[in-house]
């Protein structure tokens, strides 16, 4: 039975999850909606797009109509109350609560991906990030990513590279929005895409990225005045310099307490930095390779920030970031367990993407069309009590793989002295 929270519910709901999540009560629910799904076009109710919304306990999980197919790539912004949706993208638009394109937001991402996707969605597992411009009322800045072909053929070798930033600004077109800036360039090179936090007085954000084949990171400032370059970092060892390794692509996030920074490499392993949120900068890189080779991970950081999950299509493992690489730091929590929806092969539920969500607990999508979430329940316990469900959440409608990645935006300040 789903239940609207009320006031009482709420404010003891929001007490319980300051347990889990840093920042809880302070608001900023620019996170509570998620899209995912196909479009309306089709007449089989199945296949029709889903949304799920955070403001109610369970989350509650209901179809969604709309024009636009999000199938893999789902950005999605809400407002700080977390009840309505602000505006949304599938990786080639954006587009307003009206499910129109926004006004001056056509054809992001342009490019060989985005030619040969057209006129689907844009298939990436980087879906962006979307923050509240620093010190400017009503603006928004969106970060999104682009793919291109590294080597032939390209379908096997796409990798991350240009990392654009778009603005809208909200109070244009009575609500409904306007892109006044869109595709500024922060960098053109191929990277391990990259990841969002607060600075520690919460005046402004964070963004790393790594660069592709090394270990060097640049560090930017996004403040009320833009976004800047901060600082490079050159840490840990550079994997790539042996022969034998083949860079593939794969995912970038801070932890939910702003102190590391992971980087996933499909083929190799995880790399953890710490972070300082007063100085920006990045320290203490450690590489734990992983044996485990596949073309969908995931990667998620538990709410206490200890654990980082990682997953290939086939498998989930926790790491435990308080162990050292040489240690017993990786402990398998599951392998998929062969389920096909509609007992068709191309309706796998192997293990896709993965998120942290407001309730605590980790959603990973399927690799193929599915009416299900896999679900851990307890992320913050080691081993076999994160209590890991395979397709644990149930979904109204088919999904492939879509779920929308967020910074968090409840993270307190910190006293830098």
């Amino acid at each position: 039975m789903y239940r609207r929270l009320s006031f009482n519910n709420l404010l003891l709901w929001s007490m319980l999850l300051i347990c889990f999540l840093p920042g809880e009560g302070a608001g900023q629910k620019h996170d509570h909606i998620w899209f995912y799904g196909w479009n309306n076009s089709t007449d089989q109710p199945d296949f029709h797009g889903g949304r799920i919304d955070f403001n109610y306990a369970p989350p509650l999980a209901t179809p969604d109509l709309r024009n636009v197919n999000m199938e893999l790539y789902g950005h999605i912004m809400s407002d700080s109350t977390g009840e309505n949706v602000l505006y949304y993208s599938q990786g080639r638009h954006i587009f307003h609560m009206g499910g129109q394109v926004m006004e001056g937001g056509n054809n992001i991402n342009p490019g060989y991906w985005w030619d040969i996707s057209h006129p689907g969605p844009y298939i990436s597992s980087m879906s962006g990030l979307s923050i509240r411009y620093p010190g400017r009322e009503n603006e928004y800045l969106y970060f999104h990513q682009r793919y291109d072909s590294l080597r032939t053929p390209p379908v096997c070798c796409l990798f991350p590279r240009d990392i654009y930033y778009s603005v809208i600004d909200m109070s244009a077109n009575e609500g409904l929005g306007a892109v006044t800036s869109k595709g500024t360039v922060l960098t053109d090179a191929y990277n391990a895409g990259f990841g969002m936090t607060k600075t520690a007085d919460n005046a402004g954000w964070w963004l790393v990225f790594g660069q592709h084949q090394s270990n060097i990171y640049h560090t930017y400032r996004v403040d009320s005045s833009g976004v800047h370059l901060h600082r490079f970092d050159t840490l840990g060892i550079n994997i790539y310099e042996n022969p034998e390794k083949v860079d593939q692509p794969g995912y970038s996030l801070f932890s939910p307490d702003g102190t590391m920074f992971a980087r996933s490499d499909f083929w190799n392993g995880i790399t953890v930095l710490s972070f300082d949120r007063c100085e920006g900068r990045l320290y203490n890189a450690r590489f734990y390779p992983t044996e485990f080779r596949n073309t969908f991970t995931g990667l998620a950081f538990s709410p206490n920030s200890r654990f980082v999950y990682y997953n290939t299509s086939g498998q989930l493992i926790q790491l435990d970031t308080r162990e050292e690489p040489e240690a017993y730091a990786l402990d398998t929590i599951a392998n998929w367990d062969r389920y096909h929806e509609l007992d068709m092969l191309p309706f796998s539920d192997g293990f896709a993407f993965s998120e942290l969500a407001p309730d605590g607990k980790i959603y990973i999508s399927a690799i193929g069309s599915s009416r299900h979430l896999h679900v851990i329940e307890r992320p913050n316990l080691p081993g076999q009590a994160c209590g890991f469900r395979q397709h644990g959440f149930p979904l109204p409608t088919s999904n492939v793989a879509t779920v929308p990645h967020f910074p968090n935006y409840r993270l307190e300040p910190i006293d830098c002295e």
